[in-house]
């Protein structure tokens, strides 16, 4: 069994290099809280508090995207199982099989989104985390490649994002993530 590690309050907050305010560091613990929900197989707890962080901290914008992304998750998880239908089902059906842990399922469903939107970077991004978690590294950096030059910010969010962690030192993505690439 993998070990579980523990962050201090403000460390997210640290890697993204944002200085925690109060209200920043009060939404983060409230999104956490959700997460724990929605992981224990609780979707209606989970969207019950992100909801109130919607309505308590809209002006929390970076964490109010990923609180958006966690209601459609949510909504999903609540509702009769169908098939995503657009990329961006897809997509959460792709981020849902990756926190499930089934990576060739996820591959399979962000392939689908790519290929209804090849040129989007948080596809691309998506996609090359679930062939980083599968322990792909071509593939990862293929994919990680294209997303970065759609968009530059894509390296600095995957040198500190763990689903990277297992193709970090390959060399192939050593070399997008570094500085002077």
């Amino acid at each position: 069994m993998g070990q579980k590690t523990t962050r201090s309050k403000g460390d997210t907050a640290k890697k993204l290099g944002r200085a925690t305010s109060e209200p920043y560091q009060k939404a983060l613990d409230g999104l956490e809280k959700a997460l724990k929900a929605l992981y224990k197989d609780d979707p209606a707890k989970a969207k019950e508090q992100l909801v109130r962080l919607q309505e308590t901290y809209p002006e929390e914008r970076e964490l109010m995207d990923r609180v958006g992304s966690y209601l459609i998750v949510c909504d999903q998880r609540l509702s009769p199982q169908r098939r995503p239908k657009n990329a961006e089902e897809m997509v959460t059906a792709g981020v849902m099989s990756l926190n499930d842990g089934d990576h060739s399922q996820a591959i399979k469903h962000l392939t689908k989104a790519l290929d209804l939107e090849p040129k989007s970077s948080h596809v691309q991004y998506c996609l090359a985390a679930a062939h980083a978690l599968s322990g792909d590294a071509p593939a990862t950096a293929k994919l990680l490649k294209q997303a970065i030059g759609s968009d530059p910010s894509a390296r600095v969010h995957a040198r500190v994002d763990d689903d990277f962690a297992r193709v970090w030192d390959a060399t192939e993505v050593a070399v997008l993530l570094d500085d002077a690439s």
